[in-house]
């Protein structure tokens, strides 16, 4: 329960902040967002030794807030405030890197200094972010292993040749070990992918204190600095990451944590893709072979008491590969993997997630020499790492093959986690399926991509999530889907609690503040028709645009090319077509132009719905050009409409609808941004107006003045 203390607390930092900074003025969405984000993590039991968890679902909240709330101190000072008195970490995740540089270097530095909150932030990265000191010794220990990068064409692409290798690897280790530089890859501009590849490391070809480098290792150091810190700010991938290894091996673990979502509507489909697996059978085949012949190197570091072991490791990774030939020639078999000149990459999906029996033959072999072979390379590591240190004169022979188990575990993990989830077979009947298919992959040779991928990610998110935090917090602009949260509730798998859900009421007067213009237009689906309209009308508009901004969002790069094809060469030199430039490169030119006193116009797809914000003169006028409707062109989406169609739904109307109206209101939010900002949303799809759906849609959309076929009306 919030107390009237705590309540008194909030009120005092928020008095401190407003006396601090003159420019601060606490709305009451705001207000509001903080009052919900105390009471539901107060339900969290307060620390000590008889203290609980909370009941699943009972410390979750969901909280929609449009652009001018102010979201980040919403749920920064609440979470701050409540993560100290119930003795938990708080992390904040989000899914931009853009609005984790906001947070750290901007909004909570500035809100916990001013409120008198000394909290220490940090942001969490991926291993992979951090120079392995380790690895670049090796490199220029021999510099024989940098004359690869010549044979190499991505190397060739980006301009490296050896001396410059070696230039900017002398620049890395001199700057790392003098302290200019703390390894992590997002403070040192200009590394070349090809370069960093082979200084990173992952999880698996890390040796952890075996290294030489363990005390002075960025990623270590990293770390420490997570542990010490009382605000971690993350991105949904690493949440994710950390959360499928059973939490708190990256990240604080579940139990300890108030977690505060930023943009979680992407949350649902960014747990989808977290949770599938894929290999490539052949390039695992290869994998094993060389995994065989690693059982000599293993009695020479470890003697004969070790040879049982590695004469296992040696049959059982050659059988392991030659069951992946088996694979290899099975799906060689069959017709539907067979590319053509007309399909280069043929797929074969299985419906309903159906696996024929000899899959099972082939892929229980496999699961189980997987795991055995995981069980005796576990065994190894852990016998290396006690011996390190032990023998001067092998030191260097555990090193490496420390490295080597490693990268072998994490082949092995791989293999055992794809054929594990491609065979698995639904919990029940009404439970959602996994997709699965095949592709034939051409590249110097053909090899046949196995995938294996949840429709869903509800199940994953209650068991390794909701059911494990001490809070979570989920918020963003755009979590409610014709005016509900009915279908984020559902994608999330928080429809199974009862989660209280805030709508805060918008900053803006979007009635006098904008216009919604829905003009009689030919149908999208003719698309020769419905091009020349929306080009006639841009023409139209453009040759009466002020030196303003115009924002034209595409579905499609092909209509989005041939718009600007067709325009006049006068007007045709207005406009910035994203794909010409990067996109910050792209928006820096067009603010320039406007503050020249030059009309600009951008012509960008879906990227260009979210994270673009352009207030005021920037961007007073967004033109749609059609529907967001996404095409089931994955096997993952054919599978899950599939199953909505067998258990008598519609997935018109249960996936597509819902998916487009959350685009649509991204798309729509980037016109008004302040409560300065004014301007026009046209929308030049007639299906919005003229639909049932299209209908169901406006109504969740911001309540703009509405004009529709020429006439202002109500829906």
């Amino acid at each position: 329960m919030l107390t009237e203390q705590t309540k008194q607390e909030i009120r005092d930092k928020l008095a401190a902040i407003s006396a601090a900074i003159p420019s601060f003025r606490s709305r009451p969405a705001q207000r509001l967002m903080i009052a919900e984000v105390a009471k539901t993590l107060a339900r969290c039991p307060d620390p000590g030794p008889k203290a609980g968890a909370p009941a699943a679902g009972s410390t979750v909240v969901v909280v929609q807030g449009g652009t001018g709330t102010g979201k980040s101190l919403g749920y920064g000072l609440a979470g701050l405030i409540m993560a100290r008195q119930k003795g938990k970490k708080l992390v904040i995740s989000s899914s931009t890197v853009a609005l984790q540089e906001q947070l750290t270097t901007r909004d909570l530095p500035l809100f916990t200094k001013a409120a008198g909150l000394d909290a220490k932030i940090e942001i969490a990265k991926g291993r992979t972010r951090y120079l392995c000191s380790y690895k670049l010794s090796r490199l220029l220990g021999d510099m024989r292993q940098v004359a690869m990068f010549e044979r190499n064409e991505s190397a060739k692409t980006e301009g490296l040749d050896n001396e410059s290798i070696h230039r900017e690897l002398i620049a890395m280790a001199t700057d790392f070990a003098e302290g200019a530089w703390d390894g992590d890859r997002d403070a040192r501009h200009g590394i070349a992918d090809e370069v960093w590849k082979q200084v990173t490391t992952d999880r698996h070809g890390c040796i952890n204190r075996a290294c030489p480098f363990f005390r002075n290792c960025a990623q270590v150091n990293a770390r420490k600095r997570l542990k010490e810190a009382d605000v971690i700010v993350a991105n949904h991938d690493l949440l994710l990451a950390d959360l499928a290894m059973g939490g708190g091996k990256i990240l604080p673990a579940p139990k300890d944590t108030f977690y505060m979502i930023d943009e979680a509507h992407s949350l649902p489909e960014k747990a989808v893709a977290s949770f599938a697996s894929n290999l490539f059978v052949n390039a695992e085949r290869r994998a094993a072979e060389k995994l065989a012949s690693l059982s000599a190197t293993i009695v020479e570091a470890l003697g004969n008491p070790y040879a049982t072991t590695a004469a296992r490791i040696e049959d059982e990774a050659t059988s392991l590969a030659t069951h992946l030939g088996d694979a290899y020639a099975y799906f060689a078999s069959l017709a539907q993997l067979q590319p053509t000149r007309e399909c280069p990459r043929p797929t074969l999906e299985f419906a309903q997630s159906c696996v024929p029996e000899e899959f099972f033959a082939i892929g229980g072999n496999i699961q189980n020499l997987s795991n055995s072979l995981l069980g005796l390379l576990d065994e190894c590591h852990g016998v290396i790492n006690e011996r390190l240190g032990t023998d001067a004169s092998k030191q260097a022979l555990f090193e490496k093959l420390l490295v080597d188990v490693g990268f072998y575990r994490g082949r092995l993990e791989v293999v055992h986690t794809t054929w594990n989830l491609f065979l698995a077979e639904p919990v029940s009947e009404n439970a959602p399926p996994v997709a699965k298919w095949i592709e034939a992959v051409q590249t110097r040779s053909l090899d046949y991509q196995l995938n294996a991928s949840p429709v869903i990610a509800a199940g994953y998110l209650r068991r390794l999530l909701w059911e494990k935090a001490a809070g979570v917090v989920l918020t963003s602009a755009t979590l409610t889907t014709m005016g509900n949260f009915d279908d984020f509730l559902r994608r999330s798998g928080l429809s199974s609690y009862n989660v209280p859900t805030v709508d805060l009421p918008s900053p803006f007067d979007y009635a006098s503040q904008g216009t919604l213009s829905i003009p009689k237009m030919p149908s999208p689906k003719n698309y020769e028709a419905h091009t020349q309209a929306v080009t006639d009308r841009l023409i139209e508009d453009m040759k009466q645009q002020p030196a303003e901004g115009m924002l034209v969002l595409f579905t499609s790069r092909r209509q989005m090319e041939d718009v600007a094809g067709r325009l006049p060469e006068a007007l045709r030199t207005r406009v910035l077509l994203q794909g010409s430039q990067s996109k910050s490169a792209l928006i820096a030119e067009h603010r320039q132009r406007i503050d020249a006193g030059a009309p600009s116009v951008i012509f960008g797809l879906s990227s260009f719905t979210e994270g673009v914000d352009l207030p005021g003169a920037y961007c007073s006028q967004v033109v749609i050009t059609k529907l967001p409707f996404a095409v089931p062109d994955s096997p993952v989406q054919r599978t899950l409409a599939d199953w909505i169609t067998r258990r008598g739904g519609d997935p018109f109307m249960e996936i597509s609808v819902p998916d487009c109206s959350r685009k649509l209101e991204q798309s729509v939010g980037r016109l008004i941004r302040t409560e300065t900002d004014h301007g026009q949303v046209v929308v030049t799809d007639p299906r919005l107006y003229q639909t049932r759906f299209g209908r169901a849609i406006l109504r969740g959309l911001p309540p703009f003045k509405l004009v529709a076929m020429g006439r202002e009306v109500r829906v």
